[in-house]
């Protein structure tokens, strides 16, 4: 559990994201995993993507 954190905190390493991942996802994990905080989305936008396509289908 240590050696993961430092290699997320000093190398930025992250899970790879399986192939068949639907792309909202994609985009919601890798914004997530920002290294600057302020540059991650807010949980009011996150809520937005994932609801998309419930909403485009009203």
């Amino acid at each position: 559990p240590v050696q993961a954190a430092v290699g997320i905190a000093a190398c930025g390493l992250r899970p790879e994201i399986p192939k068949d991942c639907q792309p909202n996802l994609r985009y919601i994990m890798t914004k997530c995993w920002n290294n600057t905080p302020s540059k991650r989305p807010k949980f009011s936008d996150i809520l937005a993507i994932l609801l998309q396509p419930y909403n485009n289908n009203r």
